[in-house]
């Protein structure tokens, strides 16, 4: 499992705020408690508690240190308004009716520019959406009068919004506030090739956004840049993703607490990810930055676990040889996975009793009569219960074609016997279960002529589709 985010910061990191005092007062609070937070990703965490007085005021003070970024204000009824935090005294009135609307910045020049922006932006948003009202009206014909005057016009108030902000940063390059708008700004492409533009546009998109400036991790336009990036912009391959994350990691250029947080974000992305194959990302992680010690603030417990899961996803890996599994079939013949010829070969764990099984099962029956065996596929069927009542059963009602082995508490119960005194099989293949990661069935692996992993954890109704491309994009390729 991927260690817990810890809130405490690095101690290589530098503080920006010391001896601070943030007072507001809020018009429609009074006698109340109220919280000061702060973005985290796109998390949010409190800070600290404070009281509102009878007339609305209230003060966050304290003589710590704080990490710069955009802060929240938080109300009793969770309603809450965002501030910069880059200075030491700030000062900020407004009314519960209008939190934003209504703001007025009394000291403070980085809030006084974040405030003249978000107010300009409610009113550059009322603009667009009358805008796009018109663009996604039903039968709206594209080559109409007023659908062409509705995307000028968006297109018009957008540029208006980018230029608002490109004239602040110019303006304030040294603030905070400033490096926020960096940020959300747009790769700007040079005229080029159509086909170049994609990898300019890959290559660029994060050229705005300064990674080595943690205050950037205590906005909301931090973890969405990075998320994007990974999802969209970033080719869906393991290889590339590893390329870039690499990358990613050292434009940090040794801010610990952002090299912390990004390196967690990808890890606990990619360990759960469900795209297939992108465990990948998860297993060069750990041994690149977690098991060379470039991870301190994990904890050995917590380390210990991810190593080990780390470990046994490597054997898995897409592009892996699969280790062979020798086991006897329902009349006690032995059988290896090895042993199986063509061009593919579908390894399919699986368990008699399970409910999923019982529907997936009759499935691959019709493909292998169907589309398998007429093309030469093969499946190696290993049952994943150890009792062998129930598979033996089933196996003989549904007539199953292919070829389907297991072992049993005998074998299982005596490894010496089996595999050193009659030498029919080994340890691996009795630990099939740990060493294959099966919590729950069925899993389908799908292998190469040399016996490759090519594709896993399909359902079965993907296992013909995902061959047909196979073949067509290796054809292709050669």
């Amino acid at each position: 499992m991927v260690a817990a985010l810890q809130t405490g910061y690095s101690q290589k990191e530098k503080p920006v705020i010391t001896n601070y005092s943030f007072k507001f007062k809020v018009n429609g609070l009074k006698d109340v408690d109220v919280y000061m937070g702060f973005h985290y990703g796109e998390k949010k965490f409190i800070k600290d508690t404070a009281r509102v007085n009878s007339v609305g005021e209230v003060e966050f003070s304290g003589k710590d240190t704080l990490q710069g970024g955009i802060y929240l204000f938080v109300t009793p009824k969770k309603d809450y308004f965002e501030f910069v935090v880059n200075e030491t005294k700030i000062q900020m009135e407004t009314d519960t009716l209008d939190l934003v609307g209504k703001m007025v910045v009394k000291k403070s020049t980085e809030n006084t520019l974040w405030y003249d922006y978000m107010k300009m932006i409610i009113v550059k948003q009322k603009e667009i959406k009358a805008f796009t009202d018109v663009i996604s009206k039903p039968g709206m014909d594209k080559e109409s009068k007023e659908y062409k005057d509705a995307v000028a016009g968006r297109d018009k108030v957008t540029e208006s919004i980018n230029k608002f902000r490109e004239d602040k940063i110019k303006q304030n390059p040294d603030m905070l506030v400033g490096k926020v708008f960096t940020a959300m700004k747009d790769v700007e492409i040079p005229k080029m090739d159509s086909v170049a533009m994609p990898y300019y546009f890959r290559a660029h998109f994060l050229d705005n956004f300064d990674l080595s400036d943690n205050r950037l991790i205590r906005t909301p336009v931090l973890e969405s840049k990075l998320t994007y990036y990974f999802d969209k912009v970033v080719m869906q391959m393991p290889d590339s993703i590893i390329v870039a994350a690499d990358k990613v990691l050292a434009k940090t250029n040794g801010n610990a607490e952002m090299f912390k947080f990004i390196c967690h974000h990808l890890t606990y992305s990619y360990e759960r990810s469900q795209i297939m194959c992108m465990d990948a990302v998860f297993v060069h992680l750990i041994e690149t930055y977690y098991k060379t010690g470039k991870a301190p603030w994990v904890d050995k417990k917590t380390m210990d676990k991810m190593i080990e899961r780390s470990d046994k996803l490597k054997p898995l890996l897409c592009g892996a040889k699969v280790n062979n599994i020798t086991l006897p079939d329902t009349s006690g013949k032995w059988h290896s996975l090895y042993e199986m010829q063509g061009d593919f070969t579908i390894l399919y764990f699986w368990d008699a009793t399970c409910s999923h099984c019982k529907k997936s099962t009759p499935v691959l029956i019709d493909l292998y009569n169907e589309y398998l065996k007429p093309n030469g596929i093969e499946i190696f069927g290993v049952e994943g219960e150890l009792e062998d009542k129930e598979w033996k059963k089933y196996q003989a009602e549904q007539k199953l074609p292919w070829l389907n082995v297991s072992d049993n508490p005998e074998i299982n119960g005596n490894p010496q016997k089996y595999v050193i005194e009659l030498k029919l099989t080994d340890l691996y293949s009795l630990n099939f279960r740990h060493n294959f990661d099966l919590f729950s069935y069925p899993v389908v692996y799908v292998l190469d002529k040399n016996k490759n992993i090519i594709a896993k954890k399909l359902g079965v109704e993907q296992i013909k589709e995902f061959i047909e491309k196979y073949k067509k994009a290796k054809t292709k390729s050669q």
